[in-house]
């Protein structure tokens, strides 16, 4: 597997390898998932979040008409990019439910057990949030953080959140995607997700060509992620198979 700088925004070029764009949710199961997957050496790997105007963010990659043989996304940023004409002739199969979680420092011993007022009371305290520029910032942005009248957020674009709150000493919360944070389990405090009546489902998405010249190899791949195996490695990383 050829992994690209998660950061970077280095253009796919036309090539006999499958080239994949994930967003942040699913960059890690999937990194994993290739390890185990026997024509892995034939892959490129792309990273991008599914919203946001970040250099190499999806929509940033489709409106420099850059072109993958698959893109993992939010089902929500499927369905924008979609009406707006920016994804055409894809096919979308829907892989992995996920949920909004949240970290502290690794010595803020926090007491929450999924209590509302808990978790009110502990974003209303804090002194300065970290949200990512994708699907769960953009929730919490437009959702959660108006009607409990926070406005101390801040959005971290081209950063894994579990970093800046391991790294960065002016940060003392952070929210992103549950599979997102848990790389970081031993650098931060893994608080859990959002209380019950916070909760949204985010659904991730892999969307596809059928008219690709390389079908015979993205449906092997798609036949893969249907596997025991892959349902597994989706499970440990956070993530609720669909597929």
């Amino acid at each position: 597997m050829k992994k690209i700088d998660i950061t970077s925004n280095i253009k796919p070029k036309k090539n006999n390898d499958l080239n994949i764009l994930t967003s942040g949710a699913f960059a890690a199961p999937l990194f994993e998932i290739l390890k185990s997957y026997k024509n892995n050496k034939s892959i490129k790997l792309y990273f991008g979040s599914s919203f946001g105007d970040a250099k190499n963010s999806v929509p940033t990659r489709l409106k420099q008409k850059q072109v993958f043989d698959i893109i993992c996304l939010s089902a929500d940023a499927y369905n924008e990019f979609n009406k707006k004409k920016l994804i055409k002739n894809y096919t979308k199969v829907d892989i992995v439910d996920s949920e909004i979680a949240f970290a502290v420092k690794k010595n803020n011993k926090v007491e929450y057990n999924y209590n509302p007022f808990l978790f009110v009371q502990l974003v209303k305290q804090s002194k300065k949030i970290a949200i990512a520029a994708s699907a769960s910032g953009i929730y919490l942005k437009q959702k959660i953080f108006p009607k409990l009248k926070v406005k101390n957020y801040h959005v971290v674009k081209g950063k894994r959140i579990g970093s800046v709150i391991a790294e960065d000493k002016t940060f003392d919360l952070g929210f992103q995607q549950y599979s997102e944070l848990l790389p970081y389990e031993n650098k931060v405090n893994l608080v859990g997700t959002l209380p019950t009546q916070m909760k949204k489902r985010f659904i991730f998405s892999l969307a596809y060509q059928k008219q690709n010249e390389k079908i015979e190899k993205i449906d092997k791949f798609l036949s893969f992620l249907k596997t025991k195996k892959v349902s597994s490695i989706i499970k440990k990383k956070g993530l609720t198979p669909l597929i």
